[in-house]
């Protein structure tokens, strides 16, 4: 694990941003019940969590990635961005490779499955306020996969392929991927080409499952 300088010392001041009601009256329940945490208050979306975060600039953050009105990666740049002192611990059932690439790039802190008890929450919480890092073995597993994955998409793919196998991955035609990027039916099916090539692929539906398998989805690009 790595350390930072000048960790603040408790309480720590926090905020909780997740969309489900019930995990996030728990959550918030269990912040106020530890003495360490200064709970500053929750939010249910991404841009109610924003605010939050700029009124208080909290030195904790936790945060859902699947978020109405503004998603959890988006929030974290703009947290890290605005006040990178902040530490962002991510909860999310997400452990697809497209979401680990994500959260590693931004510089999350922390990173937790939602099925995981909430003694690993509350340890977790503690690491990432402490300067510390902390991903859960699973994470841990699939993250040097992905490293070790030859075919892996950051290792494979531009970012422009990247959108064209998601939105195959999502069903559309050629002609409907290149409305969506406006380009022309022909380059979509030359970049289809290339990429089946690439992996060597010879049925279509081998590369909706590639996508489907790395995360990758039209939902993610917009």
């Amino acid at each position: 694990m790595s350390e930072i300088n000048k960790t603040p010392e408790p309480p720590w001041s926090t905020v909780l941003v997740e969309d489900q009601a019930l995990l996030r009256n728990v959550l918030s329940k269990t912040i106020q019940l530890d003495e360490r945490f200064d709970w500053k208050g929750d939010a249910e979306d991404g841009l109610e969590g924003r605010a939050l975060c700029e009124k208080h600039q909290p030195h904790l953050l936790v945060t859902d990635l699947h978020l109405p009105g503004m998603d959890g990666i988006e929030l974290s740049k703009q947290v890290l961005e605005a006040w990178p002192q902040t530490r962002i611990l991510v909860l999310t059932n997400l452990k697809d490779p497209y979401t680990l690439h994500q959260l590693q790039e931004i510089g999350v802190h922390g990173y937790v499955e939602k099925d995981q008890p909430l003694e690993i929450f509350e340890e977790a919480m503690v690491e990432v306020a402490t300067g510390h890092t902390y991903f859960t073995a699973l994470l841990h597993r699939n993250l040097s996969e992905l490293e070790r994955d030859e075919r892996s998409f950051i290792k494979f793919l531009s970012p422009k392929e990247q959108r064209i196998v998601a939105l195959v991955g999502d069903g559309l035609t050629s002609k409907q991927i290149a409305e969506k990027l406006e380009l022309s039916p022909r380059s979509v099916e030359t970049y289809r080409y290339r990429i089946m090539h690439r992996l060597a692929f010879q049925k279509a539906s081998e590369l909706v499952d590639y996508a489907r398998q790395q995360g990758l989805t039209g939902e993610r690009f917009k």
